[in-house]
């Protein structure tokens, strides 16, 4: 089976999909519900495509009733570029649909009923997929920006502090402007519970960061950067200061002086094989 269709196999559909369908059917807006769920499809369907062309692990892809999730194995150890990509691909498939419908309007092969319909569908979901909230596009991209300046763990962290503070801030708007729209509901806790878990995750995701990094390709590190620690300081908090896509040298002083430079691997070698998270990193010297 080509790769590419293989993907169809991955797509799950939400179980609030199933109950949003079972009421558009009830209150005669299938056709409406049909449109969103083309679109939504389309757009997850562009990132799981340009990841697979990265050769990224497509886990899966989940439909929800007010827009989707392509989740991948992978740790924030890609190329920047490719994650940059992969994050636009899903807005990019926008230009395309719409440009489409607009034609077949202009052939009169669409109504314009059904063009305006289709042309604010696809307008309110990139909007809403670029607010930078995770896990929308808008806040993997405002993750993938943070870890350009700041080390993973502390990037991903910020990134949660900011998305909250743009979700609540969104919160007001809806009570203000639409307070009664359930479906805008819906999505702000969907949001408020995928932050949650995402903060509640955090030190499994740098972990996975860390184990993915030990165990997985080398080589493929944009830019070399030194790290200088106390040697009190333990191993575990030396591998929280690691960049995404940096190549690290680790300079252990001692009252401001040098005592030793390890490599990363050396460092991800006494974590993950001899078990030694929590000592200091000055023991490393002797062994």
């Amino acid at each position: 089976m080509n790769k590419y269709v293989a993907l169809l196999t991955k797509v799950h559909l939400h179980p609030l999909f199933w109950l949003l369908s079972g009421l558009a059917v009830m209150t005669a807006h299938f056709k409406q519900l049909f449109i969103l769920f083309s679109i939504v499809f389309i757009h997850e369907l562009g990132h799981a495509v340009v990841a697979q062309r990265f050769s990224w692990r497509v886990k899966r892809i989940l439909l929800l009733p007010f827009g989707g999730v392509a989740e991948m194995e992978e740790h924030g150890n890609r190329p920047f570029r490719e994650e940059l990509f992969v994050t636009l691909a899903g807005p990019a498939q926008h230009v395309w649909l719409v440009g489409g419908a607009l034609l077949l309007w202009k052939y009169d092969i669409l109504s314009f009923a059904h063009w305006q319909l289709f042309f604010h569908y696809n307008v309110a979901i990139v909007a809403l997929n670029l607010l930078p909230v995770w896990p929308l596009d808008g806040g993997k991209l405002l993750f993938l920006l943070l870890t350009r300046f700041l080390p993973f763990s502390r990037a991903h962290r910020q990134m949660i502090i900011y998305s909250y503070a743009v979700l609540f801030v969104a919160i007001g708007g809806v009570c203000f402007l639409a307070a009664k729209q359930l479906d805008l509901w819906a999505i702000v806790v969907f949001l408020l519970f995928s932050l949650w878990k995402e903060w509640k995750h955090h030190p499994y995701i740098v972990m996975r960061f860390l184990l993915e990094r030990y165990y997985g390709k080398k080589g493929q590190y944009a830019k070399w950067r030194p790290l200088t620690v106390e040697e009190t300081e333990t191993v575990w908090n030396v591998l929280d200061k690691f960049y995404r896509g940096q190549k690290h040298s680790i300079i252990v002083v001692k009252q401001a002086k040098e005592r030793a430079i390890f490599d990363e691997n050396e460092l991800l070698h006494a974590a993950f094989a001899d078990k030694q998270l929590n000592i200091p990193v000055g023991r490393l010297i002797y062994g």
